[in-house]
């Protein structure tokens, strides 16, 4: 059931008395901590007092100090991105090197494999008689004969279907070229 405006308001102003209620006694309890406590710290604030400021000042000065420090380091570990270009192309060129050198140290080895095979077949060669095959004789082929074929003209429904399936064919194919060239150069 619906409450009333007035209903509403009454309920809030309580609502807004429960929490100053229990605000007040926060506060009572922690006032009562604190008188306990200044009573027995009364001669040390003095003393904090007096040399509070400069230590403030100087704990300022350190944490300005360290945040000097830091963005400077930051500073200097932030590369920019010709650098990091710079970086990656010389990166490329010595990976590029070494696979030139590699392949390079392939094609020696290769030429090394070459010689040691060549002296090996060198060494190794035997005569053997080879029999040459005797020709035998072709046995003659039948004559092809040639069927004579009844031209028939194409119907209506025939050659619409053919229509049909160059259409569907020219589809297809056009389809085909489209999805080639997404792939290659991206979507536009």
């Amino acid at each position: 059931m619906p409450l009333t405006e007035e209903q509403k308001r009454i309920k809030n102003e309580k609502a807004k008395e429960n929490r100053l209620k229990k605000k007040m006694e926060k506060a009572q309890s922690e006032l009562v901590e604190l008188e306990e406590n200044k009573i027995k710290e009364t001669e040390t604030e003095i003393i904090e007092d007096i040399e509070d400021p400069d230590q403030e000042a100087k704990r300022k000065m350190e944490i300005a100090e360290k945040r000097r420090k830091t963005l400077e380091i930051a500073r200097s570990k932030r590369t920019t991105p010709t650098q990091i270009r710079k970086d990656k192309e010389e990166e490329i060129e010595n990976i590029k090197k070494q696979k030139e050198e590699e392949i390079f140290k392939m094609k020696e080895e290769n030429e090394k494999l070459k010689i040691l095979a060549d002296e090996k077949q060198k060494i190794k060669i035997v005569k053997k008689y080879i029999p040459t095959p005797i020709p035998m004789k072709k046995k003659k082929s039948p004559r092809v004969q040639e069927v004579a074929q009844v031209v028939k003209e194409p119907t209506i429904d025939y050659l619409a279907e053919q229509n049909y399936a160059q259409q569907l064919k020219k589809q297809l194919r056009d389809k085909q070229i489209q999805m080639a060239m997404i792939e290659t150069f991206g979507g536009f």
